[in-house]
């Protein structure tokens, strides 16, 4: 079989965030794009050609009024579905990823687990009253979210790392996370994230996928405060501060980067079932 292109890739993801819109319009609930869709969005009013994924952010309480209408409404949903350590087996990432599951994607070093084209869904948790409380508590959960990432790889590659220390230590850390396995790191930062109260809370940050806890703490206003805009000939909600949201993270956002950078992230093959 050929494999899809990527605008064929992004036209089904543009299909799964427009069933997505849609549901979260009809049952109230808040998400806003995030990361490079944004970016997108703002600057080329639709995706960064050469991206090739869709992201979206959406608060605690909302995604799981969004995940418990998946499952009330499955046969309706087909051939959409969500796809997470829950309820799928060898599924190797944290976050949820919402698929057409009349696709198949097949990445090298990851178990097939039956994962389709997706929309990527990063789930924002309480992280507390102020700024540095949050930088705190994403500094305890931040080890986490990588080593169970790590556990999940059907072997080990250098990958981004460019740090001589930790090409040095990697080869050891992997095998302390594969003698230990993906279900005791997952366990010890749910008791953590379990802790946090979305709603209580001032700031809120992925703490199952942070990265850079300077960056990633974010106020709550980012979704009560939305705005419609144009993507792909459709409209999607993203936060009303994009501007600073986008220039705390990336710096000049609006000036794309040099052509020898402009490649997609995602290793991966997709093809129609």
């Amino acid at each position: 079989m050929e494999p899809l292109t990527m605008q064929e890739i992004q036209a089904i993801s543009l299909n799964i965030l427009k069933k997505i819109h849609e549901i979260c319009e009809q049952e109230h609930l808040r998400y806003v794009l995030a990361f490079g869709t944004l970016i997108g969005a703002v600057r080329h009013k639709g995706y960064i050609p050469w991206d090739d994924d869709v992201d979206i952010m959406m608060p605690r309480p909302d995604y799981e009024k969004l995940m418990a209408y998946f499952e009330e409404h499955k046969e309706d949903m087909a051939p959409y579905m969500p796809m997470n350590m829950t309820n799928t087996p060898d599924y190797p990432h944290m976050i949820t990823r919402i698929c057409d599951t009349n696709y198949r994607i097949i990445v090298e070093d990851e178990k097939k687990c039956g994962l389709g084209v997706f929309v990527d869904v990063y789930v924002y948790d309480g992280c507390g009253k102020t700024l540095e409380e949050g930088h705190d508590i994403m500094r305890k959960t931040m080890r986490y979210p990588s080593l169970i990432f790590l556990s999940t790889r059907s072997y080990l590659h250098i990958g981004n790392t460019v740090s001589k220390f930790r090409m040095l230590v990697k080869p050891f850390v992997y095998l302390y996370v594969k003698g230990m396995g993906t279900k005791y790191f997952v366990r010890k930062l749910m008791r953590m994230v379990d802790k946090t109260n979305f709603d209580n809370c001032e700031y809120c940050a992925c703490l199952e996928w942070n990265t850079n806890p300077l960056s990633d703490v974010r106020s709550k206003k980012i979704f009560e405060e939305r705005i419609l805009t144009d993507f792909e000939g459709c409209q999607f909600y993203i936060p009303k501060n994009y501007d600073e949201e986008l220039t705390r993270e990336y710096g000049d956002y609006m000036t794309p980067p040099p052509i020898n950078r402009r490649k997609y992230h995602h290793l991966y093959m997709a093809y129609k079932k």
